[in-house]
């Protein structure tokens, strides 16, 4: 009995991962930008790729490793080609999940050196970001709003994997220091003691004193942004695993068990959990990238109950966001947020809400592919 309920439940994984390499392959065809989410039943595009290209891409690779396909990987190499130009863009903190799930994930899997050398660029481009006496760095560009200055976000953790992994590709230790102390900022700054997350903590530019913790996407300074708590989870295990840091790990985990415990038994979380009601919207991103940060950190803390927890997850957002019976739909996690207080892409399909689901499902399903995923 036990087996056959394995089994059922190994086809749903295998059906929607299949449903998302058919979604993604007819996009390739079909788009002429790269999409970032839906609006009016169709996804919204962008040549310039936002903060969000990367992981279109690396949702071709991802179909790639899972169906063997040369074909595949030479489309996914061309969708990459793209955005090589973007890695010596200095206006933003976003290199890590442009470039990440995109041209190291292609390097990892075809050994091409264009990606290799594009990822090392965009990685000494963020680094130029780093405030030395605040130990931070800044997401956005002031030059598009005054008050970005000495603005940094928890997300930022999510692309500091790449500054490790260009220090170890470079033997570059000032870019390895740049993302450690970023890290062990952002793990003082940002973390609370009963392991929710600020959003947001703003800096005197002078001297790099905290002035301000506050939120931008979450619902008020105090609230527990869903999606930033997530973004720390995933990151902060990445950034344990490949620094060797126990207490990385540790902040990763802390951060796991706030977001588990405020979920409760559910799949699909709210877009903040302290805007958790019946009538407010929902954010499947947010529970797809916790469900692969999940795996990831119980993959590198040897504690299952992470792993079974990324599981019920996954298997919690085919039942509630996977349209089987409308394959044409374009997206494939419905019920995102990408912005509610903003009113912006809510109730969407999100390309990163797809592509980090798509992540979980090949961990889940091909775990032998997990050591090209990303950096290490």
């Amino acid at each position: 009995m036990l087996n056959s309920k394995m089994v059922e439940l190994n086809q749903r994984l295998d059906a929607a991962l299949e449903l998302g390499i058919d979604k993604c392959l007819r996009d390739a065809d079909r788009l002429d930008g790269f999409p970032h989410v839906t609006r009016n039943g169709d996804w919204l595009v962008s040549e310039h790729g936002r903060w969000t290209a990367g992981f279109f891409v690396g949702m071709l690779w991802l179909a790639g490793l899972v169906r063997g396909s040369e074909e595949i990987f030479e489309t996914a190499d061309a969708w990459a080609a793209r955005l090589y130009s973007r890695s010596f863009d200095r206006t933003t903190h976003d290199m890590g999940f442009l470039f990440e799930p995109s041209v190291v994930r292609g390097y990892n899997i075809l050994g091409r050196t264009g990606h290799r050398a594009t990822a090392i660029q965009a990685a000494r481009s963020l680094a130029t970001r780093f405030h030395s006496k605040g130990g931070y760095i800044p997401a956005w560009s002031p030059e598009e709003d005054p008050c970005y200055l000495g603005l940094a976000i928890v997300d930022t953790v999510m692309n500091l994997s790449i500054l490790l992994w260009a220090g170890r590709q470079t033997s570059d230790d000032e870019l390895t220091t740049v993302g450690r102390r970023c890290a062990e900022t952002i793990r003082a700054q940002h973390v609370r003691p009963d392991g929710s997350t600020y959003h947001t903590v703003n800096h005197d530019n002078e001297s790099g004193a905290v002035t301000e913790r506050n939120t931008h996407q979450g619902a008020h300074s105090e609230s527990c942004w869903t999606r930033g708590q997530a973004w720390a989870l995933y990151g902060f295990a990445k950034v344990g695993r490949m620094t060797g840091s126990e207490d990385m790990l540790a902040t990763a985990q802390q951060v796991a068990d706030h977001f588990l415990e405020r979920l409760g038994d559910r799949a699909l979380p709210p877009w903040d959990f302290d805007r958790d009601f019946d009538d407010e919207p929902r954010d499947s991103a947010a529970g797809a990238i916790a469900a692969s940060g999940l795996l990831e950190l119980g993959r590198n803390s040897g504690e299952s109950a992470y792993t079974d927890a990324g599981r019920r997850i996954v298997l919690g957002l085919i039942e509630t966001c996977v349209d089987f019976a409308r394959i044409e739909t374009p997206g494939l996690l419905m019920h995102g947020t990408v912005d509610y207080p903003r009113n912006s892409g809510v109730d969407e399909s999100i390309i990163y809400g797809d592509h980090y689901f798509m992540e979980a499902l090949v961990k889940l399903r091909h775990p032998q592919h997990w050591d090209v995923l990303g950096c290490s």
